[in-house]
């Protein structure tokens, strides 16, 4: 008899402190912020000003460079053979 009701203590004691537990992780989850987080990738604005952007590179006339090099004095992005 004294273990029947050792346990049922025991048992009692683990109900308390799990329905505790539950009690407290269930107000604290509605109280977290909610967080939503997007890769550029998947933003359409980012997408639509960055196809704008490397388009507005492709069309840059390279007129003003007869030497094959860029602005800076150096060879050409595009020149793999050594001078």
């Amino acid at each position: 008899m004294k273990w029947f009701i050792f346990i049922v203590v025991v048992a009692v004691i683990l109900l308390v402190f799990g329905l505790v537990y539950a009690i407290t992780g269930a107000v604290n989850k509605r109280k977290r912020p909610k967080y939503k987080t997007t890769a550029p990738d998947d933003d359409p604005k980012f997408l639509r000003d960055l196809a704008e952007k490397l388009k507005a590179e492709d069309e840059k006339p390279d007129a003003g460079n007869p030497d094959n090099t860029d602005a800076s004095g150096g060879p050409d992005k595009g020149d793999d053979e050594p001078k």
